[in-house]
């Protein structure tokens, strides 16, 4: 497993780790699970359109990402039960968990805030590493093939009110 929050800017994060072969690649190559928090989609299809993929994604939104995958068996079946609809049927080979800073459900689910990133940080690190366990041992053929991030806090900075 791979975890990686070193890369502020989501467009070179993806296009580092995503090889270009899967622009050409049959079916739907990736699998993105993303948080339903409304600051991200626009952000992710709009990343994923300037790098020319788009058609080679499914995208799965649960909340806080790879919380989704662990914090409840029902939200984990749902998980497990659309990834192996995309691998046997989308032909998909590489799952990219994209968590983010100032998550709700990490909020609500693990007391976890941006008010101590480091312990933010380690939050996500752990939920991942038991996120990607469980997807691997469901679908062995993904071991080294799954990716989780951590993306950065979009925020506005008040100047003049």
């Amino acid at each position: 497993m791979n975890f990686d929050d070193t890369h502020t800017d989501l467009r070179e994060y993806l296009s580092k780790h995503i090889p270009a072969d899967k622009k050409k690649a049959a079916g739907v190559p990736i699998m993105l699970l993303t948080c339903m928090d409304s600051r991200y989609p626009q952000r992710i299809l709009e990343t994923m359109d300037s790098l020319d993929l788009r058609g080679k994604y499914d995208q799965l939104i649960l909340a806080g990402a790879s919380l989704g995958v662990v914090h409840k068996n029902e939200w984990k079946q749902t998980f497990l039960d659309q990834l192996g609809f995309a691998l046997e049927h989308h032909h998909v080979t590489e799952v990219f968990i994209l968590d983010h800073r100032d998550c709700g459900a990490y909020r609500y689910f693990r007391d976890v805030t941006p008010d101590d990133p480091a312990k933010e940080r380690q939050a996500h690190l752990d939920v991942c590493r038991e996120a990607v366990k469980v997807i691997v041992e469901k679908f062995p053929q993904l071991e080294g093939e799954v990716r989780c991030s951590l993306l950065p806090i979009e925020t506005i900075d008040q100047l003049i009110t």
